[in-house]
């Protein structure tokens, strides 16, 4: 029997050990390979110290440079335009060379932009289908800045074979611009079991003990983690007996760390910096409340690692996180601006043992149902299946 060859597309991938930068997808390709597919994967190098070529489980991971000088592309204010011309040159040759080396069946792609585009390109003169994954950040990025990339992106959805949507919202919304809807399904990246063995495990009695808060996403502008820092006065003048953890890195960090100190919380408030992913559902393990302030997103996987630890989540207000978290009943849901009120609703669930216990059962049930990246695994591979006896 032939082994099917996927490439995935993506842009970004792990790179080293402490890299969380696309984690999720580094699981689906483990996943894919164990299973029998032959998985190659074509990503941007971003850092001096990445290497151009490594296998990893299995997994033959190449790099196309483009001048990145260890900086992310969201990392930039305005659109580089002159390193997005070599992007685009170096990931189309190097998308061509890896297709035609493993005799790729499928190309599958993350992020319909940028790399959405090389794979469109590359689908089209190699004649492979495209499968397209939008991710959230991508699709927020084109619809609300500018109409070129509007156009791209549907450009680039409306010549995919199939289109997974990381939430409901986005699948809403493209409907909306005319994709058509037997085409596109909802599938997030998911969670693993070891998160919820953590959530099935935990001690779940909040009282008499130090609560610990975490924030866990990448320190860059649009996770606004600045307003869990400006949060945590008006908690610890009423409950001392708390700690907040801020895990991840980014450009923000400084700024971060100096408005702690400027708001002398500096004891209660540790910055983590990176944690590899293999050692997050041990923090987990130990946070009773997960903060998430982002401005926008797409099904957060931070978030769905967080329910199955059994961490009560409150969030930010937004389409993404509606589809997860009922305000009240196994979350809460905050606005993208408002302090105090972030502060609390941490107070109220320290005080609500009740709602902590409900909150963490209803969590473990939804992300079994819904977000086991296991059977999220079994509908790509049914994907991969229709994709490639369409093509036969």
């Amino acid at each position: 029997m032939k082994e099917n060859s996927i490439l995935l597309l993506t842009n970004t991938y792990p790179d080293f050990k402490s890299s969380y930068r696309g984690v999720f997808i580094e699981g689906l390709a483990s996943l894919l390979q164990a299973d029998g597919y032959q998985i190659s994967v074509v990503t941007p190098k971003i850092y001096s110290r990445s290497r151009y070529f490594e296998q990893q489980n299995g997994v033959n991971v190449y790099r196309f440079p483009f001048l990145a000088r260890n900086k992310l592309l969201i990392e930039y204010k305005k659109i580089p335009y002159l390193r997005m011309i070599l992007y685009y040159i170096s990931g189309f040759f190097l998308t061509l060379y890896v297709t035609l080396k493993r005799h790729c069946d499928v190309i599958h792609v993350h992020w319909a932009i940028p790399t959405g585009l090389i794979g469109v390109w590359v689908g089209t003169l190699m004649r492979k289908p495209l499968y397209v994954t939008i991710h959230g950040s991508d699709f927020r990025m084109a619809m609300d800045n500018s109409l070129i990339l509007q156009k791209l992106l549907l450009w680039v959805c409306k010549r995919a074979r199939h289109i997974t949507c990381v939430s409901e919202t986005i699948r809403r919304e493209l409907e909306r611009q005319n994709i058509a809807s037997q085409k596109l399904s909802v599938i997030p990246m998911g969670v693993g079991e070891n998160f919820l063995k953590v959530g099935r495990d935990r001690e779940k009695d909040l009282d008499n003990r130090t609560y610990t808060v975490l924030s866990n996403r990448n320190l860059q502008p649009i996770y606004n983690v600045s307003l869990l820092v400006r949060a945590i006065p008006f908690v610890v003048r009423k409950e001392p007996r708390i700690r907040f953890l801020i895990a991840g890195d980014g450009p923000k960090r400084e700024d971060l760390e100096k408005e702690v100190k400027d708001l002398d919380v500096c004891s209660c408030v540790a910055f983590l910096g990176k944690i590899p992913h293999d050692e997050m559902p041990g923090l987990l393990a130990k946070t009773d409340i997960y903060v998430s302030t982002s401005l926008c997103d797409g099904t957060s996987v931070s978030l769905l690692e967080a329910m199955a630890s059994g961490a009560f989540p409150i969030v930010t207000d937004i389409p993404s996180n509606r589809e997860w978290i009922k305000d009240g009943d196994n979350g809460f849901l905050i606005p993208v601006t408002k302090e105090r009120l972030l502060a609390e609703k941490i107070l109220e669930i320290i005080g609500n043992q009740k709602l902590f216990e409900k909150s963490f059962q209803k969590n473990l049930s939804i992300v079994t149902e819904k977000a086991l990246l296991a059977a999220n695994l079994n509908k790509m591979k049914g994907i991969y299946t229709e994709i490639l006896a369409g093509s036969s």
